[in-house]
């Protein structure tokens, strides 16, 4: 397996589970990691334009049983199977669906007209007065009558924790003495709202994302204070992207996978084998088969890599397709379901035009990948996740293309 984000976790799960011995190579956890904690089955995007245009709610469909048992192995996501779906807050001061939702991250579904709280802090990526407006003005939460108020409460106990990153900050929130402490502070100030607000009490609390860099510390704090509390969802750096992290360590433990932490250079056929070179060991890894799950273009498995790159002082040689796989591999890559070609241009694509989404089209920059029909892209080698072409880059379509990979992996030539 190359890559230990989802997909490359995933293939390991299905391959270890059809009896095959696994060796997973990766410097890190990718772009996996970088993830604000929402988990999508499509683009949320999609999920509400086909509410508005259905005129319908929002429906949740049973998971396969081997995405759900791929989850509960993990062990930080919580994917419902009932109505309403997850709701989660951005920082950004938008309301969102989604299939489901780390652990950490206020689901704020099932809270329809009901008031949510949001305490002030003096970091410079928390405006809580800033968030809550923006929230309360979003269409979704005008439909379903939720509100949002900012209030005073202590909720940082050491001045240089208006300061520190938030990975830091939720670091420190894994001692209990410190989830103990901000209970207490929790408690005193929704006594003090219920005195202003007797009639219409608060129904939850919504943070940074703070709570927890090892494992969420949202369950316990809404234990503690008796209401929902969880998290806003950030971008990247947050909490859930450590979690996962985390998570991904106790995993592949679990799993008894052997991991080498390198960068993998090439795949080569060799016979029946599939030879792997990687950039600080000169011997090379022999394995029956192959999995690439190394991201896309956001992930560093797909390079922009224009003639232009090439040109030096003068024209580049020859025309050259734009894209590349970050290793070498006998591999092709697609843009969407059509082969990649060589473009006339030295200097590549017209991005300003095939960069951004256009209606429901994705991105030339999301789309672009290694063709691979049914997941297969070369005898013995098979690809997972973002890396794959014209696939939707979500957290669960990753999972489910790396099981896929991992079961025809573990396969018998």
């Amino acid at each position: 397996m190359l890559g230990a984000g989802v997909a490359g976790l995933s293939a390991a799960f299905a391959a270890r589970n059809s009896g095959a011995d696994v060796i997973l190579v990766s410097a890190g956890a990718g772009a996996s990691s970088l993830g604000g904690g929402a988990v999508d089955d499509v683009p949320w995007e999609e999920r509400m334009h086909a509410a508005r245009v259905l005129g319908s709610p929002i429906e949740l469909h049973s998971l396969p049983a081997d995405v759900a048992a791929f989850s509960n192995a993990l062990g930080i996501w919580d994917l419902p199977d009932r109505a309403p779906p997850p709701f989660v807050a951005t920082i950004a001061g938008r309301l969102r669906p989604a299939r489901g939702r780390d652990k950490g991250l206020l689901d704020l579904g099932a809270l329809h007209g009901k008031r949510v709280l949001l305490p002030r802090a003096p970091r410079a990526g928390w405006d809580a007065d800033a968030i809550a407006a923006t929230l309360s003005d979003d269409p979704l939460a005008r439909r379903t009558g939720l509100r949002f108020e900012a209030i005073d409460t202590p909720i940082l106990r050491f001045a240089d924790e208006a300061r520190i990153s938030d990975g830091d900050l939720a670091a420190r929130h894994d001692d209990p003495a410190r989830i103990a402490w901000l209970g207490e502070r929790m408690r005193e100030a929704l006594t003090s709202d219920a005195r202003v607000h007797p009639d219409e009490p608060a129904s939850a609390v919504l943070l940074g994302s703070w709570l927890g860099a090892r494992a969420a510390r949202a369950e316990e704090l809404s234990e503690r204070i008796g209401l929902p509390v969880g998290e806003v969802l950030v971008g990247v750096g947050s909490a859930a992207g450590l979690r996962f992290e985390a998570a991904q360590k106790k995993f592949l433990d679990a799993l008894r996978v052997q991991r080498i932490a390198d960068r993998a250079v090439s795949l080569v056929r060799d016979g029946d084998r599939i030879l792997l070179t990687r950039a600080r060991d000169t011997a090379k890894t022999a394995a029956d088969a192959a999995v690439i799950a190394m991201g896309g273009v956001a992930g560093g498995g797909i390079v922009y890599d224009p003639p232009e790159h090439d040109a030096g002082e003068d024209l580049p040689a020859r025309g050259a397709i734009p894209f590349a796989l970050s290793i070498d591999a006998p591999v092709a890559l697609a843009l969407g379901r059509g082969p990649l070609d060589v473009v006339a241009s030295m200097h590549g694509p017209e991005l300003d035009q095939i960069a951004w989404p256009k209606d429901a089209a994705p991105s030339a920059l999301e789309a672009v990948g290694v063709h691979a029909p049914g997941g297969r892209a070369a005898p013995g080698i098979f690809v997972a996740g973002d890396v794959l072409a014209a696939r939707p880059r979500t957290l669960l379509e990753a999972v489910a293309s790396g099981l896929r990979a991992g079961r025809a992996a573990a396969q018998p030539a």
